[in-house]
């Protein structure tokens, strides 16, 4: 039998949408609002899905404070950061949901875990009518 279970965390980050090579006019054409000069911020929620079998010692798939470890190591990447200045992997990419689900999701998923359990998704709010699902 396989279970799983599902932590959440908050976070806030800023971003702005802008593709450099497209000039001003074609920027606020395709991002509207998003493109900003001095970007804009949001508070984020990270929910984080893990698969395994219930250990029969401890009545668990994996320590809570360890999911929580995993999950602050992986928000710190971001957290209180403007997004295009002061996280590499988005200097010359824009920083939309689904681009930021994706980093956390592969970060997330590279912190070793122990062998029999996995990160099955994650999901990533935006705002509570918009949010974006990353699985393998």
């Amino acid at each position: 039998m396989t279970t799983r279970l599902a932590r959440r965390v908050n976070f806030q980050c800023m971003h702005r949408y802008e593709v450099a090579a497209w000039s001003g006019a074609q920027n606020v054409a395709t991002f509207g609002p998003c493109f900003t000069p001095t970007g804009h911020g949001h508070n984020y929620e990270l929910e984080a899905y893990f698969s395994g079998p219930v250990d029969s010692t401890t009545g668990m798939i994996v320590n809570l404070s360890d999911v929580d470890q995993w999950l602050k190591n992986t928000v710190s990447l971001v957290a209180d950061k403007h997004l295009n200045l002061e996280v590499p992997e988005f200097k010359n990419a824009v920083p939309t949901t689904e681009a930021l689900a994706g980093f956390l999701f592969q970060k997330l998923n590279e912190i070793e875990k122990p062998l029999d359990v996995r990160l099955d998704k994650i999901r990533l709010f935006e705002n509570e009518d918009l949010w974006v699902d990353v699985w393998p």
